[in-house]
């Protein structure tokens, strides 16, 4: 981070060493040159411009935006969900050109097999990949009891709450050990106190493994707490603002989202991704239909 930019003095000497310690390790995933247009009526829309960006191995990258600055289309692409027109994704030397064994996904909705018990949902990837059962059973109640759920081995999905659902769907996409995790807004259906603890386990979890995790979020608190970087996208069409080192040493607890270095990266946040130009003008008011008597009372808040 240069000495003029507005969060350097919190860049302390632990987070320099950090970041110089990550830029030495190999790239996980490089972005070239990447673009992607969708058709409207027969005419193309770019959602994506030019995205140039590198993560490297063990990185936890969080990307940030305003809606339709194509975050979930980063990450179906980088899946090998969709097809970009131009450009290049390449993991570990390899271009995606599809779905593949090294890429992991989680979706916002859990999207758990409902007639599967939560052994068998963690055991799925594994024996279509052609692994033994037991051997797949021994690997899946490894997963399962990092993520505390050993008792609930047997449980179907609808017996569960939403954390303990999510926590499932994220062991079975690393159960097959992919090289990167890419993540869709995982946690946003889940209530404050929730959401906090699916953070801490994440991050409990990626600690423990050989895993490159990409995560979607609307949250900037979310990102601030996670990431080692946070990718910053701008909309229309969708293109790189910055890539921002977060400037808070390690291990994150709660009380993080309290520090000043952790306010002060938030603000910083808050202007890339809502320009002043943007912010909402009061004196725009809504066009609406009076639907109460023209003489009844009505509170003057105007």
């Amino acid at each position: 981070m240069n000495t003029e930019h507005p969060l350097y003095k919190w860049f302390t000497p632990e987070i320099a060493d950090r970041s110089a310690r990550i830029l030495k390790r190999p790239a996980a995933l490089k972005i070239e040159g990447l673009h992607k247009s969708f058709d409207h009526k027969g005419t193309p829309v770019k959602v994506l411009n030019e995205i140039d960006f590198t993560a490297y191995k063990r990185e936890f990258i969080c990307v940030v935006g305003p809606s339709g600055c194509g975050k979930s289309t980063l990450a179906r692409l980088i899946a090998g969900l969709e097809t970009h027109e131009q450009g290049a994704i390449v993991i570990d030397d390899n271009t995606v050109t599809g779905p593949g064994p090294d890429r992991g996904m989680v979706f916002q909705s859990y999207s758990l097999f409902p007639w599967l018990t939560i052994k068998q949902n963690v055991m799925f990837g594994l024996t279509q990949a052609g692994m033994a059962y037991n051997t797949a059973e021994a690997e899946a109640f490894q997963w399962i009891d990092l993520v505390g759920l050993t008792k609930f081995a047997d449980a179907y999905p609808h017996q569960l709450s939403g954390g303990m659902k999510q926590r499932v769907a994220i062991i079975r996409a690393l159960a097959n050990q992919p090289k990167i995790l890419l993540m869709d807004e995982p946690f946003a259906a889940l209530d404050p106190q929730n959401r906090l603890k699916m953070q801490q386990y994440l991050l409990e979890i990626w600690q423990n493994i050989d895993i490159t995790i990409f995560f979607i979020t609307h949250d900037l608190d979310e990102a601030i707490y996670l990431a080692d970087r946070i990718l910053v996208l701008e909309a229309n069409p969708g293109q790189v603002v910055e890539a921002l080192e977060v400037p808070l040493p390690r291990p994150r607890k709660a009380d993080t989202l309290l520090s000043p270095e952790f306010l002060a990266t938030k603000a910083y946040l808050e202007k890339l991704v809502h320009p002043e130009h943007e912010e909402i003008d009061m004196d725009d008011k809504l066009s609406m239909v009076r639907m109460v008597p023209v003489n009844s009372e009505v509170p003057d808040i105007f």
